[in-house]
């Protein structure tokens, strides 16, 4: 096990593009880090600079005590898990789990000892004879952990290994990675694509924008206290409506106008958010968690919608509904939301002066299509952040 450091890492291709910009981060012994971000956002260059498979730009990175910029791959003593699995077909399960340990002439009395204890951990000693053509995609990624499992590597690199999987057997294999993990110890860079992934995984979650590190935190942080709107967009599942609002005083009391809905803030929001009172009379950008809007008597602002669209979930519902405020447009939210149409969408909606907004709410009385109904907001829980940079009012 082994500390790995990013130093103002920076990785610059030929033709002058760079995926990663000057990095700076820690992963300490035994932790699990996440990488995430969305596509083209630099966290598998940066996966493969750690794992030696792409040239390091400038900057320093360590692993354990020593510097690696110039070592070669197995040099470096990591192992690395990817979406492709990456078997052997002509090989049997025992076999692709122990094939590097022969390569590098350890005794085989001490490669089988090593796949039997890797095996056992993950549950594959039944298949350690069969070939992967008669594994399920499950199963197969399981041996590819093993491999990595029986060198005993410092660190593990995992490169979107559930991506191939259907999504009952990615949850499963979420819970299987991160339990495996806990349970060896080894220091863990994993990256995703999938904020849930990211959020329900690791110890720490580093979020990352063409090639910049936006946050690190632990996952509920980066969740509660984004430091930016790109955090605040992309973290989250249903993501944070985002709007534009305006600060203003009326009989001592602070309040935000979001289209015709008027909140008060509270003394807790100013105290999270220090910076609020010198934007008063400014326009900044307002952020709503849907799981904070309410059907009962709780929130301080109640508003009337028009129900555009209802997604049963079973243990909650989604609501999605039209309001008058406007969105956010910028850059910013055009890579949280990481889709051309769902962005193009949001630009149309700006220009008609309306904005989609989701809330959540429990399954109790839960509305159809069309039908005008009457929902609140707990005003406590309201984020803010400046218009022109994106970052949170702290």
């Amino acid at each position: 096990m082994a500390r790995v450091e990013f130093e103002n890492l920076t990785k610059r291709f030929p033709d002058g593009t760079i995926a990663v910009n000057d990095l700076s981060m820690a992963i300490e012994d035994g932790e699990f880090v996440i990488l995430v971000g969305p596509s083209g956002c630099g966290k598998s260059t940066a996966l493969r600079m750690v794992a030696g498979l792409e040239e390091i730009s400038s900057g320093k990175l360590t692993i354990g005590d020593r510097v690696v910029n110039d070592l070669t791959p197995k040099e470096r003593d990591i192992a690395m898990v990817f979406q492709s699995y990456a078997l052997y077909p002509h090989m049997s399960v025992a076999d692709n789990m122990g094939f590097a340990l022969k390569l590098a002439k350890v005794d085989k009395g001490e490669i089988d000892r090593r796949v039997k204890d890797a095996a056992d951990i993950l549950d594959l000693t039944e298949y350690l004879d069969r070939k992967p053509k008669a594994l399920s995609g499950g199963q197969r990624q399981r041996v590819a952990m093993g491999r990595a499992i029986v060198r005993s590597p410092q660190a593990f690199l995992m490169d979107e290994p559930l991506s191939n999987l259907d999504a009952k057997l990615r949850v499963a294999m979420r819970a299987e990675i991160a339990q495996l993990q806990n349970r060896l110890g080894v220091t863990t860079l994993y990256v995703t694509h999938d904020q849930v992934e990211a959020m329900t995984m690791g110890d720490r979650v580093a979020v990352l924008k063409r090639g910049l590190l936006q946050q690190v935190a632990a996952p509920q942080k980066l969740y509660d206290n984004p430091d930016n709107i790109f955090v605040a967009g992309f973290i989250g599942s249903p993501s944070m409506n985002i709007a534009e609002g305006e600060l203003s005083r009326d009989n001592g009391t602070t309040v935000v106008n979001i289209g015709t809905l008027r909140l008060p803030v509270a003394e807790r929001i100013t105290e999270h958010y220090p910076r609020v009172p010198d934007y008063i009379g400014k326009k900044v950008a307002v952020g709503m968690r849907p799981e904070h809007f309410t059907r009962g008597p709780d929130g301080d602002a109640r508003m009337r919608i028009k129900v555009d669209l209802v997604e049963a979930l079973g243990s909650d519902v989604l609501l999605h509904f039209t309001s008058d405020s406007k969105p956010i447009v910028t850059e910013d939210m055009r890579e949280a939301v990481d889709d051309a149409e769902a962005f193009a969408e949001l630009e149309r909606r700006a220009e008609a002066g309306g904005q989609s907004f989701t809330a959540r709410i429990e399954p109790k009385d839960v509305p159809k299509l069309g039908d005008e109904i009457e929902i609140g907001f707990r005003s406590e829980e309201l984020h803010f952040f400046d218009m022109e940079t994106g970052q949170a009012l702290r």
